[in-house]
Formats: structure tokens, C-alpha cells, sequence
């Protein structure tokens, strides 16, 4: 099932990127790394090929672009960098406008991680977050903070780590270690040292922590976690 959903879409961002896009006339704002300070360009352009922006323009049809090149009219918009997501839950992607106008009691109670815990499967856990880091490239987002607090069970935790790892974007992939229910702090710390010792198979996903019981957390669960950090 896994290898079917992402083939299909990895066929389809494939063909997107196949050829340059040049993104003309717009306002780019840029960083210029002589002054250390933005650098915002009127009616310029940006090049883009496969992947990789390889050109930037103070002037909207610039020469010597490639012949094949899409040109993208951005007249009267604004071109800026990738943005960075400092805090994502990707598995909760599945859930996204269900607790649009609820408070945040109401939110803990329905959709936090706490309630939605018996809704989730190892796979809805890793289509839902694979979806989720698709949507955010598409909107613009280069690199994401995932503060994963799916750790409900091991195969459940491990489907979002493969998901992140699998969609091709630069994730922070953060375990929100958290003693619940079937799955112990202590097996989450023996499964936290064991991911850190894999190879992941590009360097886009990095391995992190979330814990949010510094104040409020069990004095054994902080004093592991702070020797894991070490």
C-alpha cells in the first residue's frame, strides 16, 4: 500500500520537476550575503531548473535562459525564499479544519495526540504525514521542525519517521518522547538510540527530540532525556 501511494506521487513530482521555470516580473526578495541584509529586487526574475534556483535577475526576460524554459508570469506578486515550519505535526494532517474554531480545551480533547491515539494505524500515521510534507512543499515550506508526538507504539512512531524520510523534504523529524499507554518511556529512549543509529538514506531527515515535561514531567523521565541530549 505504501509503495503504491508513493509512487504515485513521487511520478508525479518527478514530471514537475523536469524542465527550468523561469518566475518573472515579480518583487523577489532575496538575502544578499556581502551585507548580510535583504535585498529586494522590482521587477526581476528567478531561474529555476530541476530543483536547484541556479539564476537570479534585477530584470524580468533576462538573456541566455535555456530555449525550453516555462516563463511563469509574477507581475504584481512576490517571489521569497523557502520558509521554514518550526512547529508541525505531520500526522495530524488527517485532521486539518476539524478543529478549526474549537478552543484549546476542546482541541485536547478531540484531535491532540492524547485523543486521537486509538484513531491512528501505522499507515494512516504514515500517509497522513507524508501527505502533510507534500502539501507544506507545494505552499513553499523548504524545511520543517516535525514535533512528533505520535509515539503511541513503535510501529506507529516508525511510520511517521518513513514518511518524513520518503517525501523528499528537509525535515527535522523531532520524537516528542512522552510516557503513554503500551509504550514505556523506556522503550521509547531503546527505540530513540536505535533510529539514531540508522542510515538514512539521503541527508535531508534529521533526528531530533521534543520533550515537553522540563517543568512537569517525571524527575527519571527529564534526567533521561537530558542524558540522551548528552
Amino acid at each position: 500500500m505504501r509503495s503504491t501511494f508513493l509512487a504515485a506521487l513521487a511520478g508525479y513530482t518527478g514530471a514537475a520537476l523536469s524542465s527550468s521555470v523561469l518566475l518573472s516580473g515579480g518583487t523577489i526578495i532575496a538575502f544578499d550575503e556581502d551585507t548580510k541584509d535583504l535585498d529586494v529586487i522590482r521587477d526581476g526574475a528567478v531561474l529555476v531548473t530541476d530543483d536547484r534556483i541556479v539564476g537570479l535577475y534585477d530584470e524580468a526576460n533576462p538573456k541566455g535562459i535555456p530555449e525550453d524554459t516555462e516563463i511563469v508570469d509574477c507581475t504584481h506578486k512576490i517571489i521569497t525564499p523557502g520558509f521554514i515550519d518550526t512547529h508541525r505535526h505531520g500526522w495530524q494532517t488527517a485532521l486539518k479544519t476539524l478543529a478549526s474554531n474549537t478552543t484549546l480545551a476542546e482541541y485536547f480533547m478531540t484531535c491532540s495526540s492524547f485523543a486521537a491515539k486509538s484513531l491512528y494505524g501505522a499507515e494512516d500515521v504514515y500517509e497522513s504525514q507524508l501527505v502533510g510534507l507534500l502539501e507544506a512543499i507545494n505552499a513553499g515550506v523548504t524545511t520543517t521542525l516535525d514535533h512528533a508526538h505520535n509515539l503511541w507504539s513503535t510501529d506507529r512512531a516508525e511510520a511517521g519517521l518513513e514518511a518524513s524520510i520518503e517525501s523528499g523534504a528537509r525535515v527535522f523529524w523531532a520524537a516528542a518522547l512522552d510516557p503513554t499507554e503500551g509504550y514505556p518511556f523506556s522503550d521509547q529512549i531503546k527505540d530513540w538510540k536505535r533510529w539514531n543509529k540508522k542510515s538514512f538514506p539521503n541527508d535531508l531527515v534529521s533526528l531530533g527530540i521534543a520533550y515537553d515535561g522540563w517543568d512537569v514531567g517525571v524527575p527519571e523521565n527529564t534526567q533521561a532525556v537530558a542524558k540522551l541530549i548528552k
